[in-house]
């Protein structure tokens, strides 16, 4: 494999004081999602097999895939494609794990998984921005605001 791909994972894990149901909520409607993920909506029917996507504020698609576990409110694994750039970017899985970790306290975990070799550029651009989107989601859980920060520059890959 060259030096400049990886198939490292991504994992993330934070701990929010709310319940699991509280959530899964905010991983699987626009309501939410709006909110602390760069003002993108989600959208789907949240059924195995089912397409999922993700659209921009403009109301273009920016990423597409399939549900392919769903297990309300403990995990959802979805394939995750770039939809602006078609067959151009390796195909990731994207996997939500939920717990209950204490009394009132959820572990969310996230895992974005490589099985084909990706640009280290992109690997790098996903761990800025996983960070920030969670803390968001955590953020607006726990205290009924979104983090306030700016959408992050993509990497020089996914720039026309």
């Amino acid at each position: 494999m060259s030096s400049d791909l990886t198939t490292e994972d991504t994992i993330y894990v934070t701990y929010i004081a709310v319940a699991p149901e509280q959530v899964w909520r905010a991983l699987t409607e626009s309501q939410f999602t709006a909110r602390y993920f760069f003002g993108r909506s989600v959208e789907s029917d949240w059924k195995q097999g089912s397409k999922w996507l993700l659209r921009m504020p403009d109301g273009r698609e920016d990423i597409v895939g399939v549900v392919r576990e769903c297990d309300p409110p403990r995990r959802l694994v979805l394939t995750w494609n770039i939809a602006w750039a078609p067959g151009q970017f390796p195909e990731c899985v994207v996997t939500y794990d939920i717990e209950q970790a204490f009394d009132g306290v959820v572990r969310l975990t996230m895992t974005e998984a490589h099985p084909t070799p990706i640009a280290k550029g992109l690997l790098e651009g996903g761990r800025k921005g996983w960070p920030m989107i969670l803390s968001g989601l955590k953020s607006l859980l726990e205290t009924g605001n979104a983090l306030n920060v700016p959408t992050p520059m993509p990497p020089k890959e996914l720039q026309p």
